[in-house]
């Protein structure tokens, strides 16, 4: 988002003129709402209905430790929604914050205008209105929703929530539990939260796992023997390593199903936006799911595996930490649509980088002093990239600049081809994937969804200062657009 107060002249003088307008036609024009929704469940599957009210509300993160939080129906993550390949997930937004707001269903499989992008798919839903999204849902996994109106400041206030989708037919055994980490700003911590520009608001000195702190973090239960499923989900902006001090299975990646790989006992990453579900058989004695080699304030966001009847003392956090490249681990996706040996139709290289943004430049402004950019260009004067329905498109990320970008992509998902022209040992399929400084990643996937689809970075401040582009079908409508009267602003 454009932070209050940094937003571009363009920008303002396209709302202004929305504004003139729609004063002069009288009133205020009828906002966009998300379309194209489903009407009904698959055969075999429910309606699951849910209210999503967004709200500010004052949240205790541990004892004495509070901030000024947006949230759903007044919690932080919001209420963890389930659901069953065919069921119709039904949910209705009431939006009771000073500004507007959407819902974005990260990493889901659905039609264009469900997909909650202001300024894109939708208008942003104006204080004290509501919006309907209809989605049925078409593949198990761990996914999430989050606001994508100014979502940089609207995510660090605490506006997401995880979405976990499971396959039809008997539930797996055992323990399924989904930790949502996130870092808190110093800013939410006052009692007069300051501007967005304050630096306070990009001060990260508290990490929350679902939304707790230190012995706030509530435990949990297991019987030894018991398989359990760690659904792990990144809403924050740093990259996070998370520590078992036992070997662990990779059950999926960004909600897509894995065989074959091999147990590990390294930490696994876990960059913004992205989801890693773990598998493993609970032992007798307790331990501890750790973030390390991280930001500091990590050491608080620590979770108790309790076994019932447990003996002996805990089971130690290891001595060193090994880091796992991901992009090396020997699995395979259940749902690789990419063969090997597939040619592209289409290709594209999008060169990632960050300069000093204190002169004029068209498209977003900067963050902190830093223009964020995709071919030397901040939005929304960054590419566009046009396919064709069926088309094989490669995107090649290259990051020629000093920070780490984590790149997602909507309304697709995509194999990792390589990284830095080598292939990864597995076939990996994400809908978000890190490319590190002076790194490229390039990926492939099915163009088969129509549609005005955002590629962005996020590290959401990043996206914030100019690291987004839009994937465009030919012949596919655009459904909303930035600015006007609802003020559309994607990041």
């Amino acid at each position: 988002m454009a932070p209050a107060g940094l937003r571009t002249p363009a920008f303002a003088a396209a709302c202004l003129a929305a504004i003139l307008l729609a004063a002069c036609g009288g009133g205020r024009p009828n906002a966009i709402g998300p379309s194209g929704g489903a009407t009904g469940p698959a055969a075999g599957g429910i309606v699951r209905q849910y209210d999503l009210t967004a709200m500010a509300i004052t949240v205790e993160l541990e004892p004495g430790l509070k901030v000024q939080a947006w949230t759903y129906n007044g919690v932080t993550p919001g209420p963890e929604l389930r659901g069953v390949v065919g069921d119709l997930l039904h949910v209705r937004l009431h939006n009771h914050l000073p500004t507007g707001t959407t819902i974005h269903w990260h990493g889901l499989d659905l039609p264009n205008g469900q997909d909650g992008v202001a300024g894109i798919t939708q208008d942003a839903v104006a204080p004290g209105t509501s919006a309907v999204y209809s989605i049925r849902l078409t593949q198990a996994g761990t996914y999430w929703y989050h606001s994508h109106q100014d979502s940089a400041a609207q995510l660090d206030r605490g506006l997401y929530g995880a979405l976990v989708v499971l396959p039809r037919g008997a539930p797996a055994p055992g323990v399924d539990r989904t930790l949502v980490y996130d870092e808190w700003p110093l800013g939410l911590e006052l009692t007069r939260t300051p501007a967005s520009t304050d630096a306070a608001m990009r001060s990260y000195v508290t990490t929350t796992v679902n939304g707790r702190t230190a012995g706030a973090v509530a435990p949990i239960a297991v019987a030894p023997g018991d398989p359990v499923r760690l659904r792990l989900i990144n809403a924050g902006y740093f990259t996070h390593y998370v520590e078992l001090p036992l070997a662990v299975t990779i059950a999926a990646l960004d909600g897509h199903e894995l065989n074959g790989g091999p147990p590990t006992g390294d930490a696994i990453p876990l960059g913004p936006g992205e989801r890693v579900d773990l598998t493993f058989t609970a032992p007798a004695r307790a331990f501890r799911v750790r973030l390390v080699d991280s930001y500091p304030p990590d050491r608080g966001a620590a979770v108790l595996v309790n076994p019932i009847a447990t003996t002996g003392p805990e089971i130690a956090e290891p001595a060193t930490h090994r880091l796992l490249d991901l992009l090396a681990y020997p699995a395979s996706a259940a749902d690789d649509r990419w063969l090997d040996g597939t040619a592209p139709s289409k290709t594209f290289q999008l060169t990632l980088s960050e300069i000093s943004g204190m002169g004029p430049m068209p498209g977003m402004p900067a963050v902190d002093g830093v223009r964020y950019l995709i071919d030397g260009q901040a939005f929304p004067g960054t590419p566009t990239l046009h396919v064709a329905l069926g088309d094989r498109v490669e995107i090649v990320f290259a990051n020629q600049g000093t920070m780490e970008h984590t790149m997602h992509l909507h309304g697709h998902f995509f194999r990792v081809l390589e990284r830095d022209g080598a292939s990864p040992t597995g076939r990996i399929v994400k809908d978000t994937v890190r490319v590190p400084p002076g790194h490229s990643v390039t990926i492939g996937f099915l163009a088969d969804n129509p549609g005005w689809w955002m590629i962005h970075c996020h590290q959401l401040l990043h996206a914030a200062g100019g690291m987004m582009a839009l994937l465009a079908y030919d012949g596919a409508p655009r459904l909303a657009n930035l600015g006007g009267t609802y003020f559309n602003n994607p990041d």
